[in-house]
């Protein structure tokens, strides 16, 4: 009987390991047949592109990109906020998002990827050219969160060390709503190029087992990092309000720094078509978090 089981787990192991090598040649071969179809780009974009190959992450803003749809864009995300302060209070009224040691204020996220001033700034064509140009294969809109983070006693979730997992390779686009000094926790990462393979290895290896011990982990603490990685190559990205990163977080390790006080963004997200792990997508477009709509009125979530 315990032989039958062990066959069935190898032969299903084996299974799961030839359907992601075909998987992956699929993807190379995509990638090598796509390149002739690539987009012309400006001689900006195309340094934002080159800064991404080689670090992981490259910065810009809402007015070097110039988009036609900006200013709708943040007027509704800015009509927004005190819906999410609403919701924010009942929460903390009902025991949530304390911000202590035993009750940590986990992010709070409202997914607005079906409203059309999100889903318009998202899908310009400089921006689908650009994500397309450095994926090298055809791309999806995975979504958007407007994402409110506050300050804690100790990092919780993406406040740790990690590599997001939706694909092979993929970007986010932070944009900082308000200013983002040290004390409002910007976005921090390693640049790829700065990595060796056995600093990476050593780094996801830790993140492994900590997910193992705890399945909803999401990384490792500044602590753990910095004793594998030299604080001295951490690449910091604090910025004014509307300052606009580009970055693979498949690719890099980051984290949001932990924070004195609470910092606002929206987080655009975009992975080849498809991408590898669809089922870590659906966050950005099911009922995971609050879903207002475009009268402001909010749907709960499905963690509450």
């Amino acid at each position: 009987m315990l032989q039958a089981i062990k066959k069935e787990i190898l032969l299903a192991f084996n299974e799961v390991k030839v359907s992601r090598l075909i998987s992956n040649l699929s993807y190379q071969l995509e990638r090598r047949q796509h390149v002739k179809r690539l987009p012309p780009l400006s001689n900006h974009d195309q340094l934002m592109l080159e800064s991404c190959r080689q670090t992981g992450v490259a910065m810009s803003s809402l007015a070097e990109l110039d988009l036609p749809s900006t200013d709708a864009m943040l007027k509704a995300a800015f009509n927004l906020l005190p819906a999410m302060e609403m919701t924010r209070a009942k929460e903390q009224r009902d025991g949530w998002h304390l911000g202590t040691q035993a009750q940590p204020a986990y992010p709070q996220i409202f997914t607005v990827t079906d409203l059309p001033e999100f889903a318009r700034w998202a899908t310009e064509s400089r921006l689908l050219n650009m994500i397309e140009t450095y994926l090298g294969v055809p791309i999806a809109f995975q979504g958007v969160h407007l994402r409110r983070d506050f300050a804690n006693e100790s990092p919780v979730t993406t406040e740790l060390w990690h590599r997001d997992r939706e694909d092979r390779h993929l970007i986010k686009i932070f944009v900082y709503l308000f200013d983002v000094t040290e004390a409002q926790g910007p976005f921090e990462c390693v640049p790829a190029n700065q990595l060796s393979f056995w600093q990476r290895w050593l780094v996801q290896l830790g993140v492994s087992l900590r997910r193992i011990k705890n399945p909803t982990d999401f990384g490792i603490s500044d602590n753990q990092f910095a004793k594998i990685v030299p604080k001295t190559i951490w690449q910091n990205c604090a910025g004014k309000a509307g300052t606009v990163i580009f970055a693979d977080t498949a690719r890099i390790f980051h984290h949001g720094k932990s924070r004195t006080a609470g910092r606002a963004a929206l987080f655009f997200v975009y992975t080849a078509q498809p991408p590898l792990r669809p089922e870590d997508c659906s966050q950005y477009h099911d009922h995971t978090f609050a879903r207002p709509n475009e009268a402001n009125q909010v749907t709960t979530p499905n963690y509450l």
